[in-house]
């Protein structure tokens, strides 16, 4: 059993290897990658505050990655046998065969070049086993605080693991555990938002997720116009997290760096931020959720991309990192169209509490949360949105009541360069596009954020 985890993963390190042993000296190949993931994910979904729905999914996948020459392929499969294994295999192996040349292809990591990863292993085995009858209990939970008639939200307790294993002597493993909870609390009248996530679900406080929604909720109710212009802002940690994550995705990565789609690539070295802003990738956070390498096997780093407000740098995978010379900080997506990816996103705390914050701002708004959120332009990491379930007016430092929401129109790193103050609490928010990431973000307060017209409610 793998060191720290006493139940059932969903692939086991010897399930990988056993897998991965059926074709790593596949013939006719150069070299072979298999990549492993495997998840158990039990989801209880409620709406008009009952439970509306219970799924529980177990999922396994192998990606097998060919090489030939410098051609590449890569199939999959989700039985592990002996069989379908080398049928993926073959499969790769015949695609990469007719593939066109890859002159930019490094070659498979090897473990004298990279490194090797040390796993984390953030597994909490009552996160892991958690029943559809807990998860009830916990909606439960949930609806006795929120006392509406219509509350909808998810309560998300699920396990998974990785493994990445070559030809050349890559050979690694990890695995955590994510429980999440959402909360909309809608009066009729106004709605409000909370959540919570961490890799343990004991440290997930349902309560204070629904009592945060419900507080949202009742004063925002009676909502006044607030006409649309530049505004001091408060973002709380939902809000600053939704900023990041897109900043991320627009321009942290190298291959946008090379393709000048990313703010690097012309500021790199340069003051964009407020010297109060470090943004980082970090893995080993404590509040981050993830594995200790990337999906071709290379140890990631610890990666400041601002640093106390000056860019520094993408992060990289092998095929970039070995093509701008620039060192390799181990974050492959598993895939070249779209390159390294930064998926652990980590603000770093300031020394104010929210109520602080609040208390700086003699006009301004308080924003929960954003949706519809869209890049309008990458390297000047414009981006459009709404504001949503929770959106205030601040005069003389305090909250003054609830504003009608706001479409806004904002460069992020604009508004990372004004920043005021940053919060001291963190909030950890999963990430959106499936298991795999996370981000952990305080609050700000920010001097100019562009709110382009309202809405009507």
């Amino acid at each position: 059993m793998t060191e720290g985890i006493s139940g059932d993963l969903p692939v086991s390190h010897d399930d990988a290897r056993k897998a991965a042993g059926y074709v790593l000296d596949y013939s006719g190949a150069d070299g072979v990658e298999v990549v492993l993931t495997g998840s158990r994910t039990g989801l209880t979904r409620y709406a008009g505050s009952q439970i509306i729905q219970n799924t529980v999914q177990n999922n396994v996948k192998a990606y097998v990655r060919v090489a030939a020459g410098d051609r590449t392929a890569t199939a999959t499969t989700s039985q592990l046998d002996q069989e379908h294994m080398q049928r993926a295999a073959a499969s790769a192996l015949e695609a990469a065969s007719a593939s066109p040349p890859d002159p930019d292809f490094p070659g498979l990591p090897a473990p004298e070049q990279v490194g090797r990863a040390q796993a984390l292993f953030r597994w909490d085995e009552p996160t892991a086993e958690a029943s559809p009858q807990q998860r009830a209990e916990g909606v439960k939970q949930i609806l006795d605080v929120a006392k509406v008639d219509n509350a909808a939200g998810v309560y998300e307790t699920s396990g998974h693991s990785f493994a990445v294993l070559s030809s050349t002597g890559i050979d690694c493993f990890d695995a955590y555990t994510r429980s999440v909870c959402t909360c909309l609390v809608d009066t009729g009248a106004a709605t409000g938002w909370g959540e919570a996530s961490s890799h343990r679900k004991a440290e997930v406080d349902l309560e204070a997720a629904a009592r945060r929604s419900l507080d949202k909720a009742a004063a925002g109710e009676e909502p006044s116009d607030a006409d649309p212009g530049t505004y001091q802002v408060i973002l709380e940690s939902p809000a600053v997290a939704t900023l990041l994550e897109y900043l991320s995705y627009a321009g942290f990565g190298a291959k946008q760096v090379l393709e000048g789609e990313s703010f690097l690539a012309e500021r790199a070295g340069q003051n964009v931020a407020s010297p109060q802003v470090t943004v980082t990738d970090d893995v080993f956070h404590p509040r981050s959720i993830g594995i200790g390498f990337d999906f071709e096997g290379v140890p990631k780093k610890r990666v400041p991309v601002i640093d106390s407000g000056r860019a520094t740098g993408p992060v990289t995978d092998l095929r970039h990192a070995t093509k701008m010379g620039i060192d390799l900080t181990g974050h492959g997506s598993g895939s070249n169209e779209f390159g390294p990816y930064a998926s652990q996103v980590v603000m770093e705390a300031g020394d104010r509490s929210l109520d602080e914050l609040i208390s700086e701002v003699d006009d301004g708004i308080l924003v929960t949360r954003f949706h519809y959120v869209n890049v309008l332009e990458r390297p000047s990491t414009l981006l459009t949105g709404m504001t949503r379930d929770g959106t205030f007016r601040i005069k003389n430092g305090e909250v003054a009541g609830a504003v009608h929401n706001f479409r806004f129109a904002q460069s992020v790193l604009e508004a990372l360069a004004s920043v005021l103050g940053v919060g001291r609490e963190l909030g950890t928010v999963a990430a959106d596009y499936g298991p795999f990431g996370s981000t952990v973000a305080p609050a700000l307060r920010i001097g100019q954020f562009h709110f382009a017209s309202r809405t009507s409610h």
